[in-house]
């Protein structure tokens, strides 16, 4: 195996062909899972070792690769970089942790916290070092809305900085829908956002997942807000995510998002909490069930059965900036509760002493590597839930791409 990954490597001297990396990450991949499975099991420990030692050596397989390359070949540092290191096209700013909501099923803690504006301008500039000519700039929390000023200040920067760099650049903020005015709407309209409404469908199911402080009903006042963004023209779709215990409502909860307006859906099972069988196959009776509904209703869009997603979602390798300026994984900033005591694991770089956000793109395999050096140093039930979660995406891909 190590001949076969060594070959892989050294052929990068003779072409830089992406095509190769995904192979070598598929490689990886394959073995570090044999490793986990191992590990779960509680079996073969030579074998583990030996695997682990590969793993190790391989992880950061790119800078073997551009090390190789310069020693051969010390000019053209740029072309290597832009070959290796597929150009992220988004960066997330997490500009607070205050929210109105508590929903059972988010993982960013809740508290008084907001990003400063050095952070925040760091942040922004560091997302145009992408190679990428297309670029987005993320609102997310917490709240984002709350802290509308930084959103503000955020996007003017930006868009001064794009009269130098001319990128194609959209800006999309994440919003419970709360506290979603007219005026604000007009400005999403002015400046080029789209806007993701996380909201889980009926109030009924609203109300116990994503409950308010003491209980308040606030459905009538969302979907009066909501009516006004429909109406505006403003480009927007809803965001769900349905709990082992409640995806038998899945389609139903779909069916009521588009009578309520929504023409683009996106619905997403929970990360960090194991599902069982009879769970796995309700999640994909109800995909089908949405499906047959999309036959009968053209016009409305499922973005889960659209080549955007990336599957396993557990292993999201989007970058967020957080409040103290850590950039993070995002499958870190999703698991945050869960591993409170070990976020700085997930931690990739520090915005203020960041200068090429290029470098710090992931692959599959260094997530799921990240990961299980994490919940190596947890406990085997999150090791149980990790592998869980990559089983159940890769399911769910499998699933879907027989529609797209």
């Amino acid at each position: 195996m190590e001949k076969q990954i060594e070959a892989i490597i050294d052929s990068f001297r003779l072409d830089l062909d992406q095509r190769k990396l995904e192979v070598l990450d598929k490689v990886l991949f394959s073995l570090l899972l044999r490793k986990e499975l191992l590990l779960l099991e509680g079996g073969n420990k030579p074998e583990i070792l030996r695997l682990g030692k590969i793993l190790s050596r391989y992880y950061d397989y790119r800078t073997l690769i551009a090390r190789r390359i310069f020693k051969s070949a010390p000019s053209g540092r740029s072309l290597v970089i832009k070959h290796l290191y597929p150009a992220p096209t988004r960066l997330i700013l997490l500009i607070t942790h205050s929210c109105q909501l508590k929903c059972r099923y988010c993982r960013v803690r809740k508290f008084s916290a907001s990003m400063d504006e050095r952070v925040l301008l760091k942040g922004v500039e560091l997302l145009f070092t992408s190679n990428r000519a297309d670029l987005q700039l993320q609102f997310f929390g917490g709240e984002p809305i709350l802290k509308f000023d930084l959103v503000r200040e955020a996007v003017e920067y930006a868009k001064k900085l794009n009269r130098k760099f001319k990128k194609d650049l959209t800006f999309i903020l994440t919003t419970n829908g709360i506290a979603l005015t007219r005026e604000k709407v007009d400005y999403f309209k002015e400046n080029n956002f789209i806007i993701e409404c996380s909201i889980d469908g009926e109030i009924e199911n609203q109300l116990k997942m994503r409950r308010a402080r003491g209980g308040r009903d606030y459905y009538s006042e969302l979907t009066d807000n909501l009516r006004y963004l429909f109406s505006s023209g403003v480009p927007h779709y809803s965001i769900s995510v349905v709990m082992p215990d409640n995806v038998w409502t899945m389609s139903r909860t779909f069916e009521h998002l588009v009578k309520l307006g929504f023409k683009r859906l996106q619905m997403n099972y929970a990360l960090g909490v194991f599902w069982s069988r009879p769970a796995i196959g309700q999640l994909f009776v109800q995909t089908e069930k949405i499906e047959r509904f999309l036959k009968k209703h053209k016009g409305i869009e499922f973005v889960n059965l659209s080549s955007v997603r990336k599957e396993p979602v557990v292993l999201n390798s989007e970058l967020t900036v957080d409040c103290d300026g850590g950039i993070y994984l995002e499958s870190g900033i999703c698991l945050e509760e869960d591993f409170a005591a070990m976020k700085k694991k997930f931690l990739v770089a520090d915005v203020n002493r960041t200068r090429d956000i290029n470098l710090l793109a992931s692959t599959p395999f260094q997530n799921f590597y990240r990961l299980s050096r994490v919940y190596a140093q947890a406990s085997p039930r999150f090791r149980r839930i990790i592998l869980n979660n990559i089983f159940l995406g890769r399911k769910y891909d499998k699933l879907i791409r027989q529609w797209i």
